[in-house]
């Protein structure tokens, strides 16, 4: 799409989850759109005020479990910008952020308790949080707000468990159930705000990220299109869902998986 299409000139948009796989390629399409005032966060642990400073946007710390620290983000966003027009929930663990406790990818029979609650922390209560805060600046500020929240297949549909045999990682319960819970809230959200806020989630599947040749090809043969995705591939979707061309979208949730989820 070129920048007259997408049309989102003049813009405040705020990213949270913006250093990783996907995060980092859509802050860095949005950081090129002219006249965009961009918002990147991401947690402290990350290179988020780096990636910021390089793109030349502005950048913020944030821990999406916490609730004080969200409203936070949001009052720095309306300091900075004197507004919000749309925001991208994109902060998620996947699987990496849990190894510390040593469990993340324990069996289910015996899953710590402790890991699925961070994971619904994170990944369910933190869009509940960003969206509550985010929601309330848009609406007192922007005339026609946005609000895309990042989903997952695996909470359209249950992981094939096979492709994760042999694998140090594989898919675990909280984040299907979180991911899950994201869509169900993306459509709440909608009915809510109506026409003065669009909410859509976008739900990827498999998007390469080096991984190994084992793994790629298990999870390439369950795919239509033979193959993950590329990172780039996801990032028309959400140009989309934050331009007037969707101004009669909402409520929807894309699936972006190389026809995995029609089998």
């Amino acid at each position: 799409m070129t920048k007259q299409e997408i049309n989102i000139t003049g813009k405040r948009i705020l990213l949270v989850g913006a250093t990783g796989v996907l995060g980092r390629v859509y802050a860095s399409e949005l950081a090129k759109v002219d006249n965009v005032q961009l918002m990147i966060a991401d947690t402290a642990q990350t290179d988020v005020l780096s990636y910021a400073k390089k793109l030349g946007v502005v950048g913020v710390e944030i821990d999406v479990s916490s609730e004080a620290s969200v409203i936070d983000c949001l009052k720095y966003v309306k300091r900075q910008f004197g507004g919000l027009d749309s925001v991208i929930n994109n902060a998620a663990v996947t699987g990496e952020g849990l190894l510390n406790s040593g469990e993340a990818f324990a069996d289910f029979e015996d899953y710590p308790l402790a890991v699925w609650q961070k994971t619904i922390d994170i990944n369910l209560t933190g869009v509940f949080l960003v969206a509550r805060e985010a929601g309330r600046l848009i609406k007192a500020t922007s005339r026609c707000g946005v609000m895309i929240n990042i989903s997952s297949i695996y909470g359209v549909v249950g992981p094939d468990h096979r492709i994760y045999e042999g694998q140090p990682f594989k898919s675990f319960p909280g984040y299907s159930a979180s991911k899950s819970g994201v869509i169900g809230l993306t459509k709440w959200l909608a009915t809510l705000w109506g026409g003065n806020i669009r909410v859509n989630c976008v739900t990827p599947g498999g998007v390469f990220n080096q991984h190994n040749e084992d793994f790629v090809k298990a999870y390439s043969n369950r795919v239509p299109m033979g193959r993950m995705a590329e990172r780039e591939e996801l990032v028309g979707i959400v140009l989309y869902l934050l331009s007037n061309s969707s101004s009669y979208v909402t409520g929807q949730n894309f699936i972006i998986d190389g026809g995995l989820t029609t089998w």
